[in-house]
């Protein structure tokens, strides 16, 4: 995806905003940076974020927290990597819930640590801005929805259509989930209602989860957490396994919940009572995202027609359930070659866009800095027998490792250069020499990584 010059090479000092969406190039390029801000009202303030002063590295956390006193790359992406101790602190300090002239201008900050599609939504953003300054991430979002889910539409129904046409050649029992399936998407494509089959305790969780991280009272957050785990229960998906006392008992509890009929409550209502405690707590948050996602929960639970946005991951989820079983691996695999060409929140700006369009400032915010968060990379996967020590990790942004999943690092480092890798471990090599990291944890990486990747990188080089 091409970047606008203007968005690689922002040359606006705060507050040098001109009319008719130009921008004053006249100051110095912001530089990219570390330190956290303290969002004032009007202006940004820098402080200095207390970082651990830690010795030798000798774990996870210790390794993690490299990029709170050097930069240091993606081993894949060559992306600088960002501490989620600093993305915490934006979002504690009211970066993303002020006005988005506020909000682009600290972003430029930090403008090489972004991916590609969150560059392209901060540009869209920052356009806006010279016409609405003091709107908030959310207002914005909600602006750019229209024409956003318009192109994301003229990009899906096609594909979904392809897809379609390939009905007719599987087997019969295939056939009818596969056809249900493409039925449901297109309703959730053009927003109309339709009434769900079931409710899903795991795909709801999932996206509580996710919204979770944005949130500031961390202490509400965990309630909200802590109510979801009952919806995941292997109960609700047993229609002939009876309730257990214990079990209801352990809802009531959680949900304060008093003056019931225990012997006539169904599971329904059980979800239902967890659901709308969790609502409560958003009301108090006032995160209409929450609250939102919970209103359609309980519509989906007693079987009222709902508006549901189409999901990616949904849907995948989905299909692979439809088509578990099926023996024609030519056809599964021409049917999975269609679907990965399905515009995503990590390669559209449209998607992204549409995912956000009921999401709060927080939760937008953070998720543009999301994909750059440092990682663990286990070079050999966990699911393989990958050893949790230090020979065995690496530092990678949170995209990548989530793209990577458990995919043998042979494979998976084909699409990125060779150089990106030199550059991660010279940057090691340096924290070496600083006394941070023993020399034979980092031989012991780097042997790793050339026995994992099947590439090469003399040591003598770095």
């Amino acid at each position: 995806m091409n970047i606008s010059p203007v968005l690689l090479n922002f040359k606006i000092p705060a507050m040098n905003f001109k009319k008719n969406n130009q921008i004053d190039y006249s100051s110095q390029r912001f530089p990219v940076r570390t330190n956290p801000v303290c969002y004032t009202g009007d202006t940004f303030v820098k402080q200095n974020l207390s970082v651990p002063s830690f010795g030798i590295i000798n774990g996870q956390r210790k390794f993690k927290d490299l990029v709170l006193k050097k930069t240091i790359h993606c081993i894949y992406c060559n992306r600088p990597l960002l501490s989620d101790k600093i993305l915490d602190k934006l979002k504690s300090s009211g970066v993303f819930s002020g006005g988005i002239r506020n909000f682009s201008q600290e972003m430029f900050y930090y403008i090489d640590y972004m991916h590609p599609t969150e560059k392209e939504v901060l540009k869209k953003i920052t356009i806006m801005a010279f016409d609405f300054p003091n709107i908030r991430l959310s207002e914005a979002i909600k602006r750019l929805y229209p024409q956003a889910n318009k192109e994301l539409l003229a990009e899906q129904l096609p594909i979904i259509q392809e897809l379609s046409s390939l009905t007719e050649k599987l087997p019969r029992g295939f056939k009818t989930r596969f056809k249900k399936l493409l039925k449901i998407s297109k309703y959730r494509l053009l927003e109309r209602e339709y009434i769900p089959d079931e409710f899903s305790g795991k795909e709801f969780s999932y996206k509580i989860k996710r919204i979770e991280e944005t949130i500031k009272d961390k202490t509400l957050a965990q309630k909200i957490l802590n109510l979801t785990e009952p919806l995941t229960h292997p109960v609700f998906k047993k229609a002939n396994t009876p309730l257990d006392e214990k079990f209801i008992d352990k809802i009531l509890n959680l949900t304060q919940t008093r003056d019931v009929n225990k012997s006539n409550l169904t599971k329904s209502d059980l979800q239902i009572i967890l659901i709308e405690q969790i609502k409560k707590y958003a009301e108090i948050l006032n995160r209409k995202d929450i609250i939102n996602l919970c209103d359609t929960a309980i519509k989906t639970i007693e079987q009222k027609p709902v508006k549901i946005k189409f999901s990616n991951k949904a849907f995948l989820y989905d299909l692979n359930e439809a088509l578990y079983g099926l023996q024609d691996f030519e056809l599964r695999s021409k049917i999975n070659a269609i679907v990965k060409r399905l515009p995503t929140s990590r390669t559209s700006v449209n998607a992204f866009i549409t995912k956000h369009e009921m999401a709060a400032s927080d939760a937008i915010g953070y998720d543009m800095l999301r994909p750059s968060i440092v990682t663990i990379e286990h070079m050999k996967p966990k699911s393989k027998d990958g050893a949790s020590e230090l020979s065995n990790y690496a530092l990678a942004c949170e995209r990548d490792n989530n793209s990577r999943s458990n995919i043998d690092m042979e494979d998976f480092i084909e699409s990125f250069p060779i150089q990106n890798q030199r550059n991660y471990f010279r940057e090691i090599f340096e924290v070496v020499k600083k006394g941070k990291l023993s020399r034979s944890d980092a031989i012991g990486m780097l042997n790793t990584f050339c026995e994992q990747s099947g590439r090469q990188i003399d040591i003598n080089s770095l």
